[in-house]
Order: C-alpha cells, then sequence, then structure tokens
C-alpha cells in the first residue's frame, strides 16, 4: 500500500493565487497517495468555487466555515482529519510547491525511528509574482526546543509530520496557542526529532518584505520587535511557552525541564535577569535576532 499523506489547508479570499498552490499540490512527484482537507474560513470571493473545481482532480474534503482566524481555522482541521494517513502537510494558500517537496520529507521520515518526528526545511521567498528575492534562514543543525522556546525556524508551510504528532497535538490542544507550527516545533524538538534540509521546497510568497523582516538593519529590527512585544499586555511567545510547559513538563528531557523553569523564574528583577542570559542556551538564530532578543529579555519585554 501507498504511504497516504493528507495535505492540510485553510483558506480564506484566496482567490487570486489559490490555484497555482493547488496546481503544484497536483504535480507532486513520488510513490504516495495525496489527499486534501480544507477548511474554508469564510470567503466572500470565489475561493470556493476554485476549490469545488479542484475537488473533481484529486480527492478534496471541504468544510464550509464562519470566519474565526487562521489559528483556530487549522485547529478544526486538525480536529477533523483522517488518522489513516501517516503523514500531514500544513499548505498555505498563496505558495507554490516544488514537486519533490512531498517526497523528499516522506523518504526522510522513513529513515527517522522516532515515535514523534517532523520534516521542515528552507524556502525560496518571493514577491507576490514570485519572484525570488531570498531565502528563508538556515539554521542547520541548530534547530533546537533551545531555539523553538523563543522563535520557529520551522515554518508550517514546509513542515511535514507523522500521526504520532498529529494525536499528541490533538490530545492536549492548548488555546493558548499562539502560532500553531511554532508550538509543533516546541512539541517536536522536545520530545521528539526534527529533519532539517537546507534546500528550498517551497516558494513562499510574501505580500510585503517588512513583514519576513528582510532588509531590515540591527536598529529597525529592535524597534520593529519592541512594537510587536508592547502590543501585547504579556508576551505572546512567554505565554505559549509558559502553557506549553504546563502540559508537557513531564513528559520533556531533564534539560529541558530545567532550562525552561529558570526561563520564567529569572524575570524578577533586571541584575536576576542578566545573569540567567549570560550563560543561558537558549537562543534565536542569526547574530542580530540573538543579540535583539537578549537585550529584550533583560529589559523585562518576555514576561
Amino acid at each position: 500500500m501507498k504511504t497516504r499523506v493528507q495535505i492540510l489547508l485553510s483558506t480564506y479570499n484566496g482567490e487570486k493565487y489559490l490555484g497555482e498552490q493547488l496546481d503544484s499540490i497536483l504535480n507532486q512527484k513520488g510513490d504516495f497517495s495525496l489527499k486534501i482537507l480544507v477548511r474554508d474560513d469564510g470567503s466572500k470571493d470565489g475561493t470556493l468555487d476554485i476549490l469545488e473545481k479542484y475537488s473533481k482532480k484529486i480527492e478534496m474534503q471541504i468544510i464550509r466555515g464562519e470566519n474565526i482566524g487562521v489559528n483556530k481555522s487549522l485547529k478544526e482541521l486538525f480536529m477533523n482529519c483522517d488518522t489513516d494517513c501517516e503523514y500531514f502537510s500544513i499548505s498555505d494558500q498563496d505558495d507554490v510547491w516544488l514537486e519533490t517537496k512531498i517526497q523528499t520529507a516522506i523518504e526522510s521520515l522513513s529513515k527517522n525511528k522516532n515515535k514523534l518526528k517532523m520534516f521542515a526545511s528552507r524556502s525560496l521567498v518571493t514577491n507576490i509574482n514570485m519572484n525570488i528575492i531570498g531565502k528563508t534562514q538556515d539554521p542547520g543543525d541548530r534547530v533546537s526546543y533551545y531555539n523553538a522556546m523563543v522563535q520557529n525556524v520551522c515554518p508550517g508551510h514546509t513542515q511535514v509530520f507523522n500521526k504520532d504528532v498529529l494525536l499528541k497535538l490533538r490530545k492536549n490542544y492548548s488555546e493558548n496557542i499562539f502560532v500553531i507550527d511554532w508550538w509543533i516545533y516546541l512539541l517536536v524538538s522536545s520530545m521528539g526529532e526534527i529533519t532539517f534540509d537546507r534546500r528550498c521546497f517551497v516558494k513562499h510568497r510574501q505580500h510585503g518584505l517588512n513583514s519576513a523582516g528582510y532588509e531590515l538593519n540591527f536598529w529597525k529590527k529592535l524597534k520593529k520587535r519592541i512594537s510587536f512585544l508592547n502590543k501585547y499586555k504579556k508576551s505572546p511567545v512567554s505565554e505559549q511557552l509558559k502553557s506549553f510547559f504546563e502540559i508537557y513538563k513531564d513528559q520533556m528531557k531533564k534539560e529541558y525541564r530545567i532550562e525552561t523553569e529558570n526561563f520564567f523564574n529569572s524575570q524578577r528583577n533586571v541584575l536576576v535577569r542578566i545573569k540567567y542570559i549570560l550563560f543561558s542556551k537558549v537562543f534565536r538564530y542569526g547574530r542580530f535576532e540573538n543579540l535583539i532578543f537578549k537585550l529584550l529579555y533583560v529589559l523585562g519585554k518576555y514576561k
């Protein structure tokens, strides 16, 4: 029997680029069977018409829903997907996949003997016209829980994970999830194994350079990060980590549990925060990114 893969896709007013993404899914090459579960988040344009058209070309289940936002929409997808499948992949509605994405992920994951396992990779970053303007960051072998605590270098549009990850996610689905693919990165990095491929398998469309942080210098990145954190009464990054820790602390490796406890227990005052951050294993990938993280932690922005 062929390996079964289900694509999880949340759509919203995506008629402009959705066809390109669905074509790239149809054009996947390899020895596996593919099906798509779509939840439409209350689109007002021709998105549903496009989905109906493509449902005649590939096995597709369409959930028509009200507008509840991407996180809640993805939750419905996770709760309704087909657990007879071995692997699951999250898809954006406006990207383009290279034709070997799924087969490469399956081959990589089949060599991974961990119960919880995930494949992720770099992406080609494009403008709205699919002209390549760069690549996503290359963390290489630095993909780890210490990074996942404060940064997601395994974005959802590159993730392919096995059924055990899905079932664990469904069993303890938290309402405090800030970004679902970040939560999955936390989950697998703390209790399983991630295979990160430094090649690119997705053309990831950006609708504005600054949304990805491209071409920003140190001071602009710092200003942007402070502005982001100041929007919230409590840091959404820390609140997500706290919720994750409360659910899974008894299942985590001892060193991860100790580091997470220290991350929160060192928040009392600036001197304690300085002492902690000087010796902490927690990091954001990228020299500027890591320096900004350390400065903001000392300033109490991760409370």
